[in-house]
């Protein structure tokens, strides 16, 4: 773990913005990641009563992996707790692990930016502190990861439920028409049967309240900021999700994080 990296923490409240710098603290964002996005997604009821202390998620990221997390102070006793967070990856070298490759063809994206992009994982917050307060923070703490480290660009994956992607037809084709990124970098599944692509809606013809309507709360935030997406979505059987590639320039999300947006 790059425990060797630094940010200065950024405080609200009782809540602290800062990477992981000790075993302890990574094993309880370890802990919250097993319990409340794991065993969560798939068992929720094993996950009610999870002894978290007694299991290890092994994540097998390489040393270059770094852990953001949001900290809570408890205002009684002082003492802080890991209550979100994410995973962050940079292309330090060729063999640098990224979880998207194993899904994604990001040949055409890091053929010219390599360097400059900083992949996250799925965002986790304990249920007792999703009131936006939390990812908020997180995300002026990516902005600042990127800048000290020099990613322009923070690519994930955004998850429709279930794997039935002609249930989102109309969300692809409003994704295609209005955020496509650009095709010298674009981003596709890899070939195979979690591959799918939609026939697309034409524009004239789409029903644009039913398409936003279909998108995921953090895609629509995604996009509000600058985001743009990749050609084709994947289907996670092991998740039950279907995925879409988002790619954000942080350059976008500077001018785009204090406004007022609409979706196009």
């Amino acid at each position: 773990m790059a425990y060797n990296e630094y940010i200065e923490p950024i405080v609200e409240g009782n809540y602290s913005i800062r990477l992981v710098k000790n075993e302890k603290e990574l094993r309880q964002y370890q802990d919250l990641r097993y319990k409340h996005l794991l065993l969560g997604h798939f068992d929720p009821e094993k996950a009610k009563n999870a002894d978290a202390n007694a299991t290890d998620e092994n994540i097998g990221y390489d040393k270059e992996t770094s852990q953001l997390c949001a900290f809570f102070r408890n205002p009684e006793t002082g003492e802080e707790e890991v209550v979100g967070g994410y995973i962050l990856m940079r292309f330090l070298h060729e063999n640098s692990f990224c979880k998207a490759t194993l899904k994604y063809d990001l040949s055409k994206l890091l053929a010219k930016h390599r360097h400059e992009v900083l992949e996250t994982t799925r965002a986790i917050v304990h249920p007792d502190h999703r009131t936006g307060v939390a990812m908020r923070l997180l995300w002026d703490g990516i902005e600042s990861y990127a800048k000290k480290y020099g990613a322009r660009y923070v690519m994930g994956t955004m998850s429709f439920l279930g794997t039935d992607p002609n249930k989102y037809v109309e969300a692809a084709s409003y994704l295609y028409h209005n955020y496509r990124m650009n095709e010298d970098i674009t981003v596709r599944p890899l070939d195979g049967e979690n591959a799918f692509y939609h026939e697309i809606i034409p524009q004239e013809k789409l029903n644009r309240s039913a398409a936003v309507q279909q998108l995921p709360p953090l895609l629509k935030g995604f996009l509000w900021i600058g985001a743009e997406v990749g050609t084709g979505f994947y289907i996670d059987h092991d998740l039950k999700t279907v995925e879409t590639f988002a790619l954000l320039d942080m350059e976008k999300y500077k001018i785009h994080k204090y406004t007022v947006r609409r979706l196009k």
